[in-house]
């Protein structure tokens, strides 16, 4: 294997980890696990605070390692082209393989159900992918901007974009109105642009590994204890209720210390195998195809049903439960996307081999040559 292969590895490594947290957080949210304002705690809510404020970060370190490598790499239509037809295949096979399998009710498909299903992206079938290709539209602009700028400029336009979004969000104990809670494309765009930066002139403060598991670590502990403390007042005061919520939103300020903390520890990583790094090159392709599949709406609020059926009290037993969930989602997910992704790679040979195929070949190459400019 290349080293720049095996330097990639790390980066893909982690990208399999965040989508393991990924499909973690859903679980605990699909099972109600997470205590509600007002609500007393026990053991097994808090160990689903501790759990969910370690997994937080993951969609801040996912879209991260995507601006880390888009910044330099550039706008590819192609790229685009197959990220649309994989959400395509799962938002129109999966309703067709449930109704097969008797889940799905024929009734259900009406005129707002297949036009949801044809235009996933449009309709935020995906809030993920929504922001995702918005940001990835953007990034062409993005690009320029990061590369017109100087150092000072850009560190001045983040840290608007961070006052804007993060810190003063993150402070306030009523929600503004302009607040999406990270889960918009506005806040995928400073991730793209903080990854720019990461990219062009590092972190000298976190370069050492130690020190990035430290700010991972501390920062992802201090959303459970700001969060456990404001149930607790919650509780007793019936104040607060709001912003109980608000340390695991993805713009506040300790999830994105928490995935850079996280991103620049694992971009020291050095994995020596490699085996080991090939495997994780040939998995982590996958990983989208995971959140796909899990989190398509007639999925989405069933899957932890059909898996465990209801959750179990105890905390051992629940604890069983959300790894056996967990790792059967990610496997399954994994071998489906993987088996999908050679179906696309078969057809997208044959089409090469077409007189339809070769010109929009062309013509997607001639764009990719006109963004590269």
């Amino acid at each position: 294997m290349a080293a720049g292969k095996r330097r990639q590895a790390n980066f893909e490594l982690l990208r399999m980890l965040a989508m393991l947290m990924v499909v973690t957080m859903h679980f605990l949210s699909h099972t109600g696990s997470l205590p509600e304002a007002g609500n007393r705690l026990t053991e097994r809510t808090v160990a689903a605070i501790l759990i969910e404020a370690f997994c937080i970060v993951a969609v801040n370190v996912y879209v991260f390692i995507s601006g880390y490598f888009l910044s330099e790499s550039g706008f590819s239509l192609k790229r685009l082209i197959r990220l649309i037809c994989q959400v395509l295949f799962y938002t129109l096979l999966i309703p067709v393989v449930l109704a097969a399998a008797g889940v799905l009710d024929p009734a259900q498909v009406n005129i707002y159900y297949i036009w949801q299903s044809l235009f996933p992206v449009e309709s935020g079938h995906y809030w993920f992918v929504t922001a995702y290709v918005i940001m990835y539209l953007f990034s062409p602009v993005l690009n320029i901007a990061v590369k017109g700028m100087g150092k000072k400029q850009l560190q001045i336009t983040l840290v608007c974009l961070f006052l804007f979004f993060s810190l003063g969000k993150s402070l306030s104990i009523l929600m503004f109105a302009s607040d999406k809670f990270g889960y918009d494309f506005g806040w995928f765009i400073v991730l793209y642009l903080t990854a720019a930066y990461v990219r062009k002139y590092g972190v000298p403060c976190l370069n050492k590994k130690h020190i990035g598991i430290a700010v991972y670590i501390s920062s992802c502990a201090a959303v459970a204890v700001i969060t456990i403390i404001t149930l607790l007042i919650c509780r007793k005061t019936g104040s607060l209720e709001y912003y109980v919520s608000v340390p695991f939103h993805y713009n506040f300020v300790f999830c994105l210390t928490g995935a850079m903390g996280l991103f620049m520890a694992f971009s020291g990583l050095k994995i020596r195998s490699e085996k080991f790094a090939s495997l994780i090159c040939r998995l982590s392709p996958a990983m989208l195809g995971v959140y796909l599949i899990h989190e398509h709406m007639d999925i989405s609020a069933s899957w932890t049903g059909w898996l465990i059926g209801t959750p179990s009290e105890h905390l051992g037993g629940f604890l069983i439960q959300l790894t056996e969930s967990v790792l059967f989602i990610f496997f399954f997910g994994t071998a489906v996307d993987l088996l999908r992704g050679k179906c696309f790679m078969v057809l997208e040979r044959m089409l090469a081999r077409t007189s339809v195929g070769k010109k929009c070949a062309s013509a997607v190459r001639h764009v990719d040559e006109i963004m590269k400019r």
